[in-house]
């Protein structure tokens, strides 16, 4: 791809950025602070029901494999997700507010299920969105690829998290509208430029064949993903290595406050340097040292980092060396960033042609089981260690001690993962297939 192609694409990393941050961050925080909403009720509704679209992401993009739609079949259904989640954005605040003067169990219901229409539409654009990567790109190019896109990722975050401090700086409900308004139609304008003309559209003559095979149902497509042997110990890595590492999200700003003594300000400045190691560490990843060393080292340097980084963690917290922390941060920022742009890149290998959609659906879900239940086991891991008996440092330094085993621990499984003993099974099963179905 040309470098103005990949900037063009990365768009789309860009406005997902900027939607998450308003989404899972500002919307959140007014319901539970403004609004004064359960945190419980807040976390079940915007937490789980976002997480739990990501159930669409396999029989999605298998469906997406097999469906063209207007002949494409990346493109429309990328922005048909874009748009619905834009439209939730804008609609957010509305539905906060309506929350707060519905607190029924059938009021939660209610908000749950528009919080779980707005995850399905948000998983629905990311799966094809990376599908999509995976089939304009070649194994070389996608470490480079993903370097740039999830770059441009973070860029967005930061940049509407600053943005939204200062629109919100006095809040009101009018601002949040006008914020989340701007936000939806800046996100939707980013997906479009970043999508139209990217994908080559097939014609519907030549979409259908005289006697078109009959694609393989999800039920054999999933046997497929689960037979091969290098598909489940990538998914186990996935599994464990996620969760070990976001195990720490929820708990990274209370250590420094409980522990020792910073100020919000202070633990807020651990966004900070987490970010640039995550910015730096993409960056060399997908444009120097996945071209050079290739995508199972990149990301396995980026666990040996965050295995250090929470051996870091664990040792101040024992001793006391708050110096440490901006270190031991960074260090988790950059093993944070070799793994996103190595997995990801390694992700989108861990595909077969015609199938793409599916293992990349496969490989989101699991992100997603990953991710939502850690920062759970994380604070009831720390708060268990409390009440038998540790101190807060020792509890703390148990939970890190804890994810730097689980990191440790994913390495291996990664070593057992091969892209092209991967592909060579899939393949061969799939030709089974396609045989069974004529």
């Amino acid at each position: 791809m040309k470098r103005a192609q990949i900037l063009r694409i990365g768009l789309f990393q860009l406005a997902a950025g900027a939607a998450s941050v308003i989404f899972l961050g500002i919307v959140n925080r007014v319901m539970r602070v403004e609004l004064g909403i359960d945190l419980l009720t807040v976390s079940v509704l915007v937490g789980g029901g976002h997480y739990l679209g990501a159930l669409v992401a396999v029989p999605f993009g298998h469906y997406s494999d097999t469906h063209r739609l207007g002949g494409y079949r990346r493109t429309v259904y990328a922005l048909a997700g874009a748009a619905l989640t834009a439209l939730a954005l804008a609609a957010s605040p509305f539905v906060a507010v309506w929350l707060s003067q519905n607190q029924t169990l059938l009021g939660a219901a209610l908000g749950f299920l528009f919080f779980f229409a707005e995850g399905l539409s948000t998983y629905i654009a990311g799966t094809a969105y990376l599908a999509l990567i995976a089939d304009l790109t070649t194994d070389s190019e996608r470490g480079q690829v993903t370097g740039v896109a999830w770059t441009m990722l973070m860029v967005g975050i930061i940049a509407t998290g600053v943005g939204a401090g200062i629109a919100l700086r006095n809040y009101s409900f009018d601002s949040l509208v006008t914020l989340t308004l701007i936000g939806g139609i800046v996100a939707m304008t980013l997906s479009l430029a970043a999508l139209i003309g990217q994908e080559r559209r097939e014609a519907a003559a030549a979409s259908r064949p005289a006697r078109p095979p009959a694609p393989p149902p999800l039920a054999d497509a999933l046997r497929m993903l689960t037979a091969n042997a290098s598909s489940r110990w990538f998914g186990a890595f996935l599994l464990l290595s996620l969760f070990s590492y976001f195990m720490q999200d929820a708990i990274l700003e209370p250590f420094g406050g409980e522990v020792f003594g910073l100020d919000a300000a202070s633990t807020t400045r651990f966004n900070a340097y987490m970010g640039v190691g995550v910015v730096a560490a993409m960056l060399a990843g997908g444009l120097w040292l996945i071209p050079r060393f290739g995508k199972p080292r990149v990301t396995a340097l980026g666990c040996w980092l965050q295995g250090a980084a929470f051996a870091l963690l664990a040792y101040a917290s024992l001793s006391g060396l708050a110096s440490w922390l901006p270190l031991a941060i960074l260090f988790l920022g950059l093993g944070a960033g070799f793994f996103t742009v190595g997995g990801v890149s390694l992700m989108m290998d861990m595909t077969f042609a015609k199938h793409t959609g599916l293992f990349v659906g496969a490989w989101t879900l699991l992100q997603a089981i990953a991710k939502g239940p850690a920062a759970i086991v994380g604070g009831a891991l720390q708060t268990a260690l409390a009440r038998s008996g540790a101190e807060a440092a020792q509890a703390y330094a148990g939970v890190f001690a804890f994810e730097g085993a689980g990191i440790l621990l994913s390495i291996y499984l990664l070593s057992r993962v091969g892209v092209q003993a991967f592909r060579r099974q899939a393949e061969s099963f799939g030709e089974v297939l396609a045989q069974a179905a004529e």
